[in-house]
């Protein structure tokens, strides 16, 4: 599958004496009791997509799950007062839980860092519960922020309903940006991307309706991260290159499925709840 021409200058290759930190190390803070694979998830994500380090601060429970499936991350237990290993960025909210602890630990990572950070999940939410029905958010002074919403967090976030996201997504996208300074990714069939200033806008042609499922988001963060470490630069072109990249992966699997009836049995299934959610 080809790279649209204005993404292709976000793949860049990798020096001939590339390092584990020069081409991006990021740090996954996330999980909790019932939510404990999300973070890993998201660690696989910026694994896949190139990350040189990986360091997962997560509870306990995540650990079996980060060791089997992330053996090169590192590990930090994930508590109030813990103190995330410094990374080109960090990416925050993956089933991370919505209480007085986790809102301590996001309010820490945030309040007066310089620095690059994803927001996902119940990042959002917590921020959203701070800022969503006043002003927003004004970022630190080095601060750079991606926030990425779907159409029910986006509500959230600036206090609107969901009927009023739908009814222009686009709109709701800028809102966003400008009232928390963020570059906006707004999840859903053709997501959009949109510039902290504002002023660009990428709409996603790739992916599928097989990508509906739990834990996709989780990964598309962790993409995210590790992009945006790697190149080390405008947000918009990090975030913009992973959401296509991350809707050409799975449209690469669903493209190579030998077997038609595999596609067919997951369309029925798909039919079958539509049915009975009807």
């Amino acid at each position: 599958m080809n790279v649209p021409v204005p993404l292709k200058k976000a793949f860049v290759k990798r020096q001939l004496d590339a390092n584990k930190y020069s081409v991006g190390t990021v740090t996954v803070v996330g999980g909790c009791g019932h939510y404990i694979h999300a973070p890993v998830i998201a660690g696989l994500g910026a694994r896949s997509a190139g990350a040189g380090l990986v360091q997962l601060v997560v509870p306990d429970a995540s650990r079996i799950a980060a060791g089997t499936l992330v053996p090169e991350a590192t590990f930090t237990k994930l508590t109030a007062t813990c103190v995330p290993p410094k990374a080109d960025v960090t990416v925050i909210g993956m089933g991370l839980g919505i209480s007085v602890s986790t809102e301590v630990i996001v309010s820490r990572l945030l309040s007066g860092s310089r620095g690059r950070f994803v927001l996902d999940a119940d990042a959002l939410a917590i921020l959203a519960s701070w800022y969503g029905r006043t002003d927003g958010y004004d970022p630190a002074k080095g601060q750079e922020l991606v926030l990425t919403p779907h159409e029910g967090e986006a509500a959230k976030l600036l206090g609107w309903t969901k009927e009023d996201v739908v009814k222009d997504r686009l709109a709701t996208a800028r809102e966003i940006v400008d009232r928390y300074g963020a570059t906006v990714v707004l999840k859903g069939a053709r997501t959009l991307v949109v510039s902290s200033d504002g002023e660009r806008v990428y709409e996603n042609s790739t992916g599928n309706p097989f990508m509906a499922m739990g834990g996709m988001g989780d990964l598309l963060a962790g993409v995210i991260g590790a992009r945006w470490a790697y190149l080390k630069s405008d947000p918009f072109e990090a975030v913009a290159s992973s959401v296509w990249l991350h809707g050409a992966a799975s449209d690469a699997v669903v493209g190579a499925a030998k077997d038609p009836s595999i596609v067919n049995t997951a369309a029925e299934i798909g039919s079958l709840r539509v049915r009975l959610d009807s």
